[in-house]
């Protein structure tokens, strides 16, 4: 029997390439879940039509979402803080950085932005492998979930890697950004820039479009890895036991022995395997192996992409997007690769309109909103385009990560702090130029005083922090994601990632884990 640890997106890739290999595989969880009585108000809400709701049925949804001069600190899960919950209240100190680890059955991904694209062989520059290798395994994690997608400009850098992917309808202002884009397609991709409708891990077929998305879809049709996990239940070879938290991990010959605690009771557990497969995340993950490695005190770099939010103010504005039925997840995706910028492409995502763009007007003009007249206050949403991107991990802001011995028999601290990079203020300098030197393809002007950059951690795409090598270092892994000094240990989050690109992390995570199950017991 094999041990995956974590039942997020990676944890359930890494299981179900282990099945399909003939492995008997068990997973450990937290596995912490949405309250019993919001689970109760979801099903009643997914079981009518918007239609039918009234003012009050959908605002559990919206409970505790507060919107400030930052953007929304932390994504909740239909009003719930669950995924973010520390059952046994681990010391963690956070120092100039945003994120969490997750406990959560399914992970981050129940509150995710379902944005997913593979990498390219440019992105992966001193990775030990190709994303010819890759390939097979996302085609195979794709088969996992929901996928809607179009074959459009993308696709020659990004396959889809997908046969017959559903189809979203974009909002009305998508399609008409998407339509001057396309004009002028030719000279954008000779400059640089490649642009698609964004490829998301949605149902698309049973979208009803009621603009919830940022707060958690009400028919559940947004990808969850615990949706995964209900399948695998139904696998004679596949068990799972939630309620644990694993501390340490420690190689005895042929075995592996796995102890943690219990989440009720905090009692000691354990259990041995034959090997383990590792996917809690980089906090997560580099507790466990920093404990296990009994390296207290030692500083681990870890990588993260810089995520910033830019607003688009275009030409042309689009009537009645108040009214619109859509989806509120990206709409587009672009591409840009720019010298000036770095050497790797940055990621931008283009959302249009949804509910949260009138509580940041009201914010940014406080008391004078009043005398906005609701007319010009419409007509401004109709332009308004907002732009979520991110930078490559050598051009981002990093974090470093220590474990700090507990007093006693305490836990152990984990420290995660920021660590700057000089080139993240030049490139978002020269992406802003680049943006400007693009409006009259965009029709749209990028408003740029209003550059929102987040802390590090914030993008929720971390790793990096035990990286895969041809030939390992302490501290780095090979390609089967075993750390130096481990036989029977397999990391296969994007712990393991020597580089992150700017492009959705997700997906390639999954394909890696995927990857990695199939190959280390094959």
């Amino acid at each position: 029997m094999v041990f995956v640890i974590g039942s997020g997106p990676a944890g359930v890739a890494c299981a179900s390439a282990l099945l399909a290999a003939g492995a008997t595989v068990k997973m450990l969880d937290a596995g912490l879940e949405l309250e019993a009585d919001r689970r109760r108000q979801l099903a009643g809400l997914g079981a009518i039509d918007p239609a039918a709701w009234d003012g009050e049925s959908a605002s559990f949804l919206k409970d505790g979402v507060e919107v400030n001069r930052g953007g929304i600190p932390l994504k909740r899960a239909y009003g719930s803080d669950f995924p973010y919950r520390d059952p046994l209240g681990l010391p963690l100190v956070m120092a100039g950085v945003q994120g969490q680890p997750s406990y959560a059955r399914g992970g981050l991904s129940n509150v995710w932005g379902a944005s997913v694209l593979p990498y390219r062989d440019q992105d992966l520059a001193g990775w030990p492998l190709t994303t010819g290798e890759l390939a097979p395994h996302y085609r195979a994690v794709l088969d996992l979930m929901p996928f809607a997608a179009r074959v459009d400009g993308l696709a020659e850098s990004f396959p889809l890697h997908h046969e017959q992917p559903g189809r979203l309808e974009p909002s009305r202002q998508a399609a008409a950004l998407l339509a001057d884009l396309e004009s002028d397609a030719g000279s954008l991709a000779a400059s640089g820039v490649n642009f698609g409708s964004a490829r998301l891990a949605v149902r698309a077929s049973e979208c009803v479009r009621c603009g919830l998305c940022m707060y958690g879809c009400p028919y559940e049709l947004i990808y969850n890895s615990a949706q995964t996990l209900e399948r695998l239940l139904a696998h004679s070879r596949f068990s799972y036991r939630p309620g644990v938290v694993v501390e340490r991990i420690e190689e005895q010959g042929a075995e592996v022995e796995v102890r943690g605690r219990e989440i009720v009771g905090g009692e000691p557990f354990g259990e041995r395997c034959e090997r383990v497969f590792l996917a809690t995340g980089v906090f997560s993950s580099a507790r466990i192996l920093l404990a296990s490695l009994e390296a207290y005190d030692h500083p681990l770099p870890a990588l993260d992409n810089c995520y910033f939010l830019l607003p688009l103010l275009r030409n042309r504005g689009v009537r009645d997007v108040i009214e619109e039925r859509l989806h509120t997840l990206p709409q587009v995706f672009i591409e840009v690769l720019d010298a000036a910028v770095g050497e790797h492409a940055a990621h931008l995502q283009v959302y249009t309109y949804n509910e949260l763009f009138r509580v940041e007007i009201a914010n940014v003009l406080g008391p004078l909103r009043r005398l906005l007249p609701r007319v010009l206050e419409r007509g401004f949403l109709g332009r308004l385009l907002l732009i979520q991107g991110y930078l490559h991990s050598d051009q981002s802001a990093g974090l470093t990560i220590s474990l700090r011995r507990g007093a006693g028999p305490g836990p152990a601290t984990l420290e995660v702090a920021g660590r700057g990079n000089p080139r993240t203020r030049p490139a978002l300098a020269a992406l802003q130029r680049r943006l400007w030197s693009l409006r009259r393809s965009l029709h749209a002007l990028p408003v740029t005083p209003s550059l929102r950059v987040s802390p590090p951690g914030r993008s929720f795409h971390g790793g990096g922090t035990f990286p895969m090598r041809a030939q390992p270092s302490d501290f780095e892994a090979d390609v089967l994601g075993r750390p130096r000094g481990f036989q029977r240990l397999h990391l296969v989050d994007a712990s393991v990632f020597p580089s992150l690109p700017a492009t959705t992390v997700t997906l390639s995570v999954m394909a890696n884990a995927h990857r990695i199950g199939e190959e280390a017991v094959a």
